[in-house]
């Protein structure tokens, strides 16, 4: 699956007049390579897929993206690509915008120009979003699967809501249900409100 989505990915750097993206946004770093850890960065081109990542990742990394070869760095993102994009011979770098603050851009950029590396770093925008909106058919099961969760939790918080309840015990129910019916961890905090609460979108449940 990741190769696939990686070469449909290759098909928009050249129109792009880009030699590799740096991806950097952890939901399509997943998206991508399968990696689901918190931290690390994919840097593809039209000939590698690397997946960067420190000390605490590195079996991780290699057991979830095998289609990738993962790459054990350390310190910031100006101590490691620099050297990785110079061996690679890159000149043309796509990084997502919507991801990278302005003091990562600025500590890469200084780094590269300290180096005399030509080196262009091109803002991009949606490039894996635009591929992650057409759903593939394993995704559009998973989606079917996930609301068919979500009906079975609503359907037991029915069962079990009576007078007397508290909005954190509730919460706990519909938790404990979704995990042992196979649901992964809770994405945000569930939300029971009752009486003034329910006027809250967000509140917090309360005794």
């Amino acid at each position: 699956m990741s190769i696939a989505r990686v070469q449909k990915l290759r098909q928009k750097l050249t129109p792009q007049a880009l030699d590799a993206i740096l991806v950097s946004q952890s939901e399509n770093r997943r998206y991508l390579s399968g990696f689901t850890g918190s931290a690390g960065w994919l840097l593809i081109s039209n000939h590698v897929i690397y997946l960067a990542v420190d000390f605490r990742y590195v079996e991780q990394a290699k057991k979830e993206a095998p289609d990738f070869e993962t790459l054990h760095i350390k310190g910031d993102l100006a101590n490691w690509l620099p050297k990785l994009v110079a061996d690679l011979g890159l000149k043309t770098i796509g990084f997502e915008a919507n991801d990278i603050c302005q003091a990562t851009y600025r500590q890469l950029y200084d780094t590269l120009e300290a180096n005399q590396q030509r080196v262009t770093l091109v803002p991009t925008a949606n490039v894996v979003e635009s591929m992650r909106a057409v759903k593939e058919t394993g995704e559009i099961e998973c989606i079917a699967q996930a609301a068919k969760l979500a009906d079975g939790a609503l359907e037991h918080a029915s069962s079990v809501i009576r007078s007397g309840i508290t909005e954190k015990q509730l919460a706990w129910e519909l938790e404990k249900w979704l995990r042992e019916h196979g649901g992964e961890p809770m994405p945000f905090d569930i939300i029971v409100a009752s009486g003034p609460n329910a006027a809250l979108p967000h509140a917090k449940p309360s005794e």
